[in-house]
Order: C-alpha cells, then structure tokens, then sequence
C-alpha cells in the first residue's frame, strides 16, 4: 500500500499518508527547486553518483547552497530504502529553496529537502506509441545548461494531450524542425549501424539513463552521435526507443512508421545486465 510507505519530510520521516510540503515551501510556492527521479535494483541505487553529480551542478546554477553533502544526501537516499520493503522501486529526491518568510528572492535560509519512493510502474507492452509535438505548442521552459526544474507544467500537458491519442510519451520538436526530447523521457533513434540522439546542446536534459546507454552502444562499436535530427527525417530511421530511469528502455513506433527492433533488442540486453547487475 503506498500509504505504507515511508518517506523524508525535510527532517523527519513519515508514512506517506501523513507527509505533507509546508505552505511557505517555495517548492510549492514557486516551484523553486530541482528534483531526480533515482531508481534502485535489488535495493541497490543505480547510478547514486550520476544522479547527485547532476543534481549538486544544477542547484549552483540556480545559487542554492545545499546545506547537506552529497554523501549525506546518498545515506539518506540508503535509508528511505531501508526503512521500506521494497525490494525494487524509485527515490524522487527534491530539494527547494526552502520555507520563505519574507520576499522568496531574499530566502537565504535552510533548503527543503525531501524524498519519496514507490515502485516501479509496470513496463507497458512494446513497442509503445509515440506522438510528435512543436515545442511552441506548450510553455515548455528550457534552461541552458538543462536542469531538472519542479516546473513540468508544459510536459504534462503534452502528456494529456498524447494519452488522447492513445500514445505513451509525446516527443518534442523546436521551432528549428530539430528533435529535442519526450515530455519526461529522452529519445533515440537507429540509422544503420549509428545510434543518434538529440544534443543536449539542444536544452536536451542528459538523463541517466541516456548516458548509460551511450556507453552500451560504444562498447557495442556503434557510431554513437549526440546530435540535431530533423523532424522531417524520422520516417527515414530503422529503429527507434525511448528511455528513462523508471522504464529503462522501450521501442517506440508512430503513426505510418514501424521497425524490428534488432539492434534496440541487443541495446535493452545489455541495459538490463548493467541496472541488475549495478
């Protein structure tokens, strides 16, 4: 039951039916404040380092001083797994500016720091749908360099607008034409033996996930390419996936295009061994 779970309420920990963000949080306030989504395997954390290393770079850039160490923040992350039965699931970690009591813009006080877990959400069958959208469509906020803000109002909407159509993640182009991303999913796609993915140089967020799968396809001798993909040359790929920490991989199709899935086949092999075996 997931009010059985326990999670860390900025200092205490508490079953999730009795957790609750105070008013003045300029998380909730403003959504000021970064978030990541970490997945654990056999109650092992996947990539802890990645995920904090990404985290701690974008708290700078919005100048928040975390009052807490990366390794304080790893134990905490270590016992919210412990204090629950769960044996495979997902940590979202956030941290905000903290409780404001005067004009937020001035707020130099202690951070507000809190983690929640559940378990993973079961793998849909694949390939799943995809839907392509122009970026203008919806108030999607970039940042350069990309960071995990708690604003995804743009990426829900998407979100409602893709289940409409009866598609699983909607992918984002920009005014330029060029893919960018999924609402909350990175994406990929295979032109012979080139494994192509958006640029982060794009606002693309460089997901865990992303990079763990760039170095599959290096190790697989693949001719790994961060780089721009015209919308208009989709239909020309072979193969095409989409990624992200909760799902790890998942063969994607759209509307008029459809592939085998070989080379994305052997991709997702070798991704299982590394997140079980981590």
């Amino acid at each position: 039951m997931m009010n059985d779970l326990i999670n860390y309420i900025n200092g205490d920990w508490e079953k999730t039916s009795k957790s609750k963000i105070p008013l003045y949080d300029a998380g909730f306030l403003l959504g000021d404040g970064l978030f990541e989504t970490i997945r654990f395997e056999n109650r092992q954390i996947f990539r802890c380092e990645k995920h904090l290393d990404r985290l701690f770079s974008s708290l700078k850039l919005i100048r928040i001083d975390c009052n807490k160490s990366k390794s304080e923040i790893n134990l905490l992350l270590k016992k919210i797994i412990n204090k629950n039965s769960l044996k495979n699931g997902l940590l979202r970690l956030m941290i905000t500016r903290g409780i404001v009591t005067s004009a937020p813009w001035k707020h130099k006080g202690p951070q507000g720091i809190y983690i929640s877990i559940r378990p993973l959400t079961p793998k849909p069958k694949a390939p799943v749908k995809v839907v392509y959208y122009p970026e203008k469509k919806y108030p999607i906020i970039r940042y350069e360099p990309a960071i995990k803000s708690l604003n995804y109002i743009g990426n829900m909407l998407a979100k409602q607008d893709a289940e409409k159509e009866n598609a699983y993640e909607p992918v984002f182009y920009n005014e330029n034409n060029f893919i960018t991303e999924c609402a909350i999913r990175n994406i990929f796609f295979i032109k012979g033996n080139s494994l192509l993915t958006p640029n982060i140089q794009l606002g693309v967020l460089p997901g865990v996930m992303r990079d763990t799968i760039i170095s599959i396809g290096n190790e697989m001798n693949l001719d790994v390419m961060e780089t721009t993909i015209s919308f208009s040359s989709i239909n020309q790929m072979d193969e095409a996936f989409i990624s992200s920490t909760g799902i790890g991989l998942l063969p994607c199709v759209w509307d008029g295009w459809k592939s085998h899935f070989k080379l994305t086949s052997k991709i997702e092999k070798q991704l299982n061994k590394k997140i079980n075996n981590y």
